[in-house]
């Protein structure tokens, strides 16, 4: 019998966007929405141009929605 690998499709808004999720170097998450690598790095320094943050690129990728789920899980019980 042959076993599939379970598919989840990647999160998007109604604007094409998918959620790039990303930790910082020195620590910490973020998520940026973008339509694709080129806009996410256009939007990334857009929203944090003035900070000396740097993304840990190793760890970037698209959200599915389970994922983004337990990710805003983990973050709120950070913030509370």
């Amino acid at each position: 019998m042959i076993h599939r690998a379970k598919y989840e499709r990647l999160l998007k808004n109604s604007k094409g966007q998918y959620r790039y999720q990303f930790n910082w170097v020195s620590g910490g998450f973020n998520d940026i929405w973008a339509k694709n690598l080129k806009e996410f790095k256009v939007e990334l320094k857009r929203q944090f141009g003035n900070s000396n943050l740097d993304v840990n690129y190793n760890t970037l990728h698209k959200a599915t929605e389970s994922g983004a789920r337990s990710w805003d899980k983990a973050g709120d019980m950070l913030c509370w």
